[in-house]
């Protein structure tokens, strides 16, 4: 939650920061862009890092260098330095999202992973729903040491990740075989259903195929998350004029506060059917009709109710999209390509901000930026329709027990043997 906080927050700085900083829409679409530029550089040197440091130390610290980042933005004072100031903030978190999911598949079995997944993903429309309006209030009410309500949001908004960085060090295990609190027969029996659903080797030509399919739909998914996300509050604004910033961060709260049921609900009829993947292509299809219902209509309540639609329906498919990501792409390199899956990706994250920043500018709205998010989600669709099937595991024999030994032959007394 503070992870996705501290990258979403500027949504709502913006409505105060763009005037102080004189940035335009598209100067501020490149901002909030430009956040994803460090996060895909450093994705594969993070995930070599998690195995060469373990989980423990390295999103430990992590998750200390994103907090410090993320209070740094309080202190810039016009374009270059909130430029600088994102992508060093892409930077310090590229390591944890794809540190996680690689580090739950050391802990969940197949069966289990999908609402695994959609747990730690309720963190992002959790810390949407709630984070918005509690930063809407800061940046209108806060003053933290003379500072402007947008400046004290990322300092107050910065610490949590610092105090979480330290505490990490101390409860987060490397795996199952250091928690203490796992007795030895559970080790084992958690051991024995992760060795079963081990998917057979492969060769690196269909690792990197399997890596370009799955970051294909999921580049269609995160252009369609941060074309709206960074600019959600904005968006309202022009829906509802008059409305106050704590006003426009309720609001925005909105699409996310549905969001969470729906994954829940979502993922757990997963677990119960298996890796279908239908799963996937259908809250992506909602998800690009949606955008195209916001394109035409011209009532707000509507449009609303459409983009409410449209990010749920995104959030729904992930967890179940991970889950058939982390099953294909298991094994002793998986962190190195669920990394790959996700700086991929995130090329379309960093163009989502910039690519509506331009539109907006351009059109004077956002009806054009939710049709491109509707093809663009479409496409998105129809690589998922084709993605591969699920491994099947490889069964585990257990050793066999030897024979019991058998006497040897004695010879009696009369010459016999017995």
């Amino acid at each position: 939650m503070v992870n996705f906080l501290d990258r979403a927050n500027i949504g709502v700085a913006a409505l105060a920061m763009n005037a102080e900083l004189h940035l335009t829409t598209t100067a501020y679409g490149t901002a909030a862009g430009i956040f994803f530029i460090g996060y895909l550089a450093f994705q594969v040197p993070a995930a070599w890092a998690l195995n060469r440091f373990g989980a423990r130390r390295w999103l430990a610290g992590v998750i200390t260098a994103w907090g410090l980042c993320s209070a740094a933005t309080a202190f810039v004072t016009e374009a270059r330095g909130l430029y600088l100031a994102r992508f060093l903030l892409g930077l310090a978190e590229a390591g944890f999202f794809p540190g996680v999911v690689a580090y739950l598949t050391t802990w969940f079995p197949a069966r289990r992973r999908t609402r695994a997944l959609a747990a730690f993903l309720l963190a992002i429309p959790i810390a949407t729903a709630i984070g918005l309006p509690t930063s809407g209030l800061l940046v209108e009410h806060a003053g933290l040491f003379g500072f402007s309500g947008w400046r004290s949001m990322f300092l107050i908004e910065g610490a949590p990740a610092v105090v979480l960085g330290i505490a990490a060090l101390r409860l987060l295990p490397d795996s199952p075989d250091r928690a203490a609190w796992l007795t030895t027969a559970q080790r084992r029996e958690l051991a024995s259903e992760l060795a079963h659903d081990a998917p057979p080797a492969r060769t690196g030509g269909t690792v990197v195929r399997r890596v370009a399919h799955f970051a294909l739909v999921q580049a269609g998914m995160a252009f369609g998350a941060y074309s709206l996300q960074f600019f959600l509050p904005q968006v309202l604004t022009a829906l509802f004029p008059g409305a106050h910033t704590s006003g426009v961060s309720a609001l925005a709260a909105l699409p996310y506060a549905v969001a969470v049921p729906v994954m829940l609900l979502w993922s757990r009829y997963g677990d119960r059917v298996g890796h279908r993947t239908s799963l996937i292509t259908g809250p992506i299809a909602a998800s690009a009709l949606a955008a195209a219902c916001a394109a035409v209509s011209r009532l707000p309540l509507l449009t609303l109710a459409a983009l409410t639609v449209m990010v749920a329906a995104n959030l729904a498919a992930v967890p179940a999209l991970w889950s058939r990501c982390t099953g294909a792409l298991a094994g002793r390199h998986a962190a190195t390509a669920i990394a790959g899956v996700n700086a991929l990706a995130n090329i379309a994250s960093f163009a989502g901000p910039s690519v509506t920043g331009r539109l907006a500018d351009t059109t004077g709205g956002y009806p054009a930026v939710y049709a491109v998010i509707a093809c663009v989600m479409a496409t998105s669709w129809a690589a998922a329709r084709r993605l591969p099937a699920p491994p099947k595991p490889v069964a585990v024999v257990p050793p066999q027990a030897a024979p019991p030994p058998q006497p040897s032959p004695t010879t009696l007394p009369d010459g016999t043997t017995g």
